[in-house]
């Protein structure tokens, strides 16, 4: 690779910036909520474990609305999903692009170039993020729900007994 390969991404609650090097991956992320802080992940290419590419589910693309009126962001269709060393640790990303972007393309092709070992992306998505050790976003929206809706149903049920046993 001769030059450095660099793909940015703009959307409703972020940006993305990914740059690689011949001997380095850079991604940098900044949410644009009131607490988001600027991440920067830089590491050689020897420390990158593996990486996948997943299509992103509609939920993951909700941005806002009301009512019967959902608004979807369409920047992106696909999380790069990677995982690395540092420091000993072996540490996982997610990262929104739009995996029809040609830069995109060049950058991803570059990276399965330069490190063939790490890639995962001739395996079937669900495989790839088990690989990773990466949740699936569908299996996690399923447990933000049962957390939202089995946390205050156990506590109602908690007051119903206790009421109902003269508490």
């Amino acid at each position: 690779m001769e030059e450095p390969i660099t793909y940015s991404l703009e959307f409703a609650n972020g940006t993305v910036a990914l740059t690689l090097t011949a001997q380095r991956f850079i991604a940098k992320t900044q949410g644009r909520g009131l607490l988001d802080k600027p991440k920067t992940i830089d590491i050689p290419l020897t420390d990158l474990d593996k990486f996948c590419l997943v299509p992103t589910i509609n939920a993951q693309s909700i941005v806002g609305g009301t009512g019967t009126q959902i608004v979807y962001d369409h920047a992106y269709d696909a999380e790069f999903i990677f995982s690395y060393r540092d420091g000993g640790k072996l540490k996982k990303k997610r990262i929104f692009v739009n995996r029809q972007d040609e830069t995109w393309q060049r950058l991803l092709e570059a990276l399965k170039s330069e490190c063939p070992s790490a890639s995962l992306l001739n395996l079937d998505p669900a495989e790839a993020q088990k690989q990773i050790g990466a949740l699936s976003a569908s299996k996690a929206l399923y447990i933000v729900m049962g957390f939202i809706i089995g946390v205050p149903l156990i506590i109602g049920l908690i007051v119903l007994l206790s009421k109902a046993h003269g508490g």
